[in-house]
């Protein structure tokens, strides 16, 4: 039985698996993007989660419960959420500016980081993910160009891994 609070979330879950069935993954992704960047116009400059030497990292996982109660419910991870996680990946990997993505571990990551980037940028911030953490398999995700970009090491970002599930180095944006 959905109960009625969680009825909302699930259905946008579900939505993200119709998105990708009926308009595909790349009309998915850029819809989920779109999604958090307006989010972030909404609620304005900032981000949350804790500071240190210039790094921002979240302390709890965006979403999780509700992702891993969704995936609990629904028998097994949607092949359409790893299809999602696996393009965004590869086309970080491929693109010239690969800094500006995140390092994907879940899907609802996609919209999370198109939300803190952009909040980010109207604080006068680049918040590069350098890395990511599962909340279900703590497997870690490293974006080798904004690793490059911020000066970062794997090993420290796994320093900030070891509390956190979201790690983003901050870049302060100069002013024109």
């Amino acid at each position: 039985m959905i109960r009625i609070e969680n009825l909302i979330s699930r259905a946008f879950l579900i939505g993200i698996i119709k998105m990708v069935d009926k308009n595909g993954a790349q009309n998915a992704l850029e819809w989920l993007r779109e999604i958090g960047e307006e989010l972030a116009e909404i609620e304005g400059p900032g981000f949350e989660g804790a500071r240190e030497d210039e790094v921002n990292y979240l302390p709890v996982c965006p979403f999780s419960n509700t992702l891993l109660d969704f995936i609990k419910m629904y028998g097994e991870r949607p092949s359409q959420f790893i299809e999602l996680v696996n393009l965004s990946n590869k086309q970080m990997m491929e693109a010239d500016d690969g800094w500006e993505y995140p390092a994907l571990t879940t899907v609802t990551g996609i919209l999370h980081h198109s939300y803190i980037r952009r909040r980010g940028e109207l604080a006068g911030v680049e918040l590069l993910n350098v890395g990511s953490r599962c909340p279900r398999t703590n497997n870690v995700v490293y974006n080798e160009k904004a690793l490059e970009k911020a000066n970062m090491t794997k090993e420290e970002v796994d320093k900030f891994l070891e509390k956190a599930y979201y790690v983003c180095k901050i870049n302060h944006l100069e002013k024109e």
